[in-house]
């Protein structure tokens, strides 16, 4: 009986977790902007805030700043950055970095060192160290405890012990090596849920997101991980590409792209942060440069896109940032019993099982808001759909029936 009561104390907190947000994910472009270090502006640079077309700010300040000794916090900084978006009526997305900007102390406190010197030359924790993981924790648990009503932050990123500390993958070259330290995909899983179970109980009301690349040349992880934090956190959660061109899509990062595209078929948040300056490295996008990446994005339904300052500063594109535009239709999840929409992702047919035997006007249009199928349905109960002939992307499906309405994501691959 107390076993029993016990238990159900424990869940009690954890189904408070999915929660919605009180306010809409983030959409539109945000500066890809430089970290905060306590020199200049930091991240909410003015002539970058006060561009109209520009809806928020990725404020990056690492863990070692912030936390310089064991439970000693500055927070100044970043309350600086968030009050500095404020006056600019704009929103931020929190990052901050882990990994190779671990502070001293946490190894001075018995973590074990990976030294990386490829594709940097720097230290950072073994990812499932114990040491690290709880000090890691405790950190997240603080900043939680001090931003979690913060509605100026729309977005927190998970981050972790890895390469850089905000995106996916470990170093390529370590001493000691991967091998040596007995480096396991489990192992490597199991940190990351971890960390995600930490953001989640600290943000409860806030969209999280995190990168996702090949780790340790396997897309184990990447797969895994983003099953348990859609499963874990559920609506609040999406994916995250932190290496955006149509070259990487299409050539690098194919099964990270794939993790992207489900991603957006299933979540109201996406987000994709550019891997390069439009302004001074075009070529390395692909065909079309920057632009062509833009359009990329908002073919597949991603309507969340992190920028680099040199491009939202350069007049060059400031037509592109000022009128670029994306289906950010609302999504009504409803449980799989009343409506299910099957496969998706697509390669055109699909079923739709219908809530009930009513009447059910069904429409379907694409990501630029085109209606590309329509019916009126009596007395039926699934609903056969062909859009073989369209083309790949996202599709926004709207049902009417028995007085309720019904928007869902579909993608055709």
């Amino acid at each position: 009986m107390y076993r029993l009561l016990l238990f159900v104390i424990l869940l009690a907190p954890i189904c408070t977790l999915k929660a919605q947000p009180s306010f809409p994910p983030p959409t539109g472009v945000y500066c890809s902007c430089g970290p905060t270090t306590g020199n200049g502006y930091g991240s909410v640079n003015p002539a970058i805030a006060s561009k109209p077309f520009v809806k928020g700010i990725l404020v990056r300040i690492s863990w070692d700043i912030i936390e310089p000794s064991d439970n000693v916090y500055n927070w100044h900084l970043l309350d600086t950055q968030i009050n500095r978006a404020n006056q600019y009526g704009k929103k931020v997305s929190l990052g901050i970095p882990s990994g190779i900007m671990i502070p001293q102390w946490v190894f001075d406190a018995g973590a074990q060192r990976l030294v990386s010197s490829s594709p940097f030359n720097d230290t950072l924790a073994i990812p499932w160290d114990n040491t690290y993981l709880a000090k890691w924790t405790e950190f997240i648990t603080a900043l939680g405890s001090r931003y979690e009503n913060d509605t100026t932050i729309q977005l927190v990123y998970i981050s972790h012990s890895t390469a850089n500390g905000m995106e996916m993958q470990l170093p390529r070259t370590t001493t000691p090596t991967l091998a040596a330290i007995g480096y396991t995909d489990q192992k490597m899983i199991d940190s990351w849920k971890v960390v995600i179970d930490a953001f989640n109980a600290a943000f409860p009301n806030h969209y999280l997101s995190n990168d996702f690349h090949p780790v340790n040349g396997s897309n184990v992880v990447a797969d895994s991980v983003y099953a348990y934090a859609r499963t874990t956190i559920g609506s609040r959660y999406g994916a995250s590409a932190w290496w955006w061109t149509q070259h990487n899509a299409a050539n690098v990062y194919p099964a990270q792209y794939s993790i992207i595209k489900h991603s957006v078929a299933n979540n109201n948040l996406t987000t994709v942060q550019f891997a390069k300056s439009g302004t001074s490295d075009s070529a390395a996008f692909g065909a079309g440069g920057m632009p062509a990446a833009m359009q990329l994005a908002i073919n597949d339904g991603v309507c969340y896109w992190e920028i680099w300052n040199e491009d939202i500063l350069n007049p060059e594109f400031d037509s592109l940032l000022s009128s670029v535009n994306c289906n950010t239709t609302s999504i009504t999840h409803v449980p799989r019993k009343e409506l299910s929409i099957y496969p998706n992702p697509t390669n055109g047919s699909f079923t739709i099982e219908l809530p009930t035997h009513e009447q059910t006007n069904v429409s379907i249009a694409d990501i630029s808001g085109r209606t590309v199928y329509q019916n009126t349905l009596s007395n039926k109960h699934t609903l056969q759909v062909d859009l073989s002939k369209q083309p790949k992307g996202v599709y926004i499906i709207h049902l009417t029936t028995d007085g309720s309405s019904y928007t869902n994501k579909i993608l055709l691959e």
